[in-house]
């Protein structure tokens, strides 16, 4: 139901990087989140700015903190719980 678009992005220090999920199949609205390695739910910040309808998640001047996995889960508008998801991976060189 929720696929990525290119998973596994490599960047530097201070770059720019961006993970896109696309939902198919899908028979209502839905909601998609994003979640950092610690799976923690991101929202828009310093480093992390999100599409309107959320399906790209865009992570500037990228620190090697950054580094890892991120996630995008996917739930109907009327569930209360995210039913699909997908993994990206982000490298970041010089650490």
């Amino acid at each position: 139901m929720i696929r990525s678009i290119k998973p596994n992005e490599t960047t530097c220090a201070g770059g720019n990087v961006s993970f896109e999920a696309v939902v198919t199949g899908a028979k209502a609205d839905v909601v998609i989140a994003w979640a950092d390695k610690d799976r923690q739910f991101l929202n828009d910040s310093e480093h992390y700015s999100l599409s309107a309808n959320n399906t790209v998640l865009t992570i500037t001047n990228v620190l090697p903190s950054h580094a890892g996995s991120y996630f995008a889960f996917v739930k109907y508008v009327f569930e209360d719980i995210f039913n699909s998801s997908t993994v990206f991976h982000l490298e970041v060189n010089g650490i």
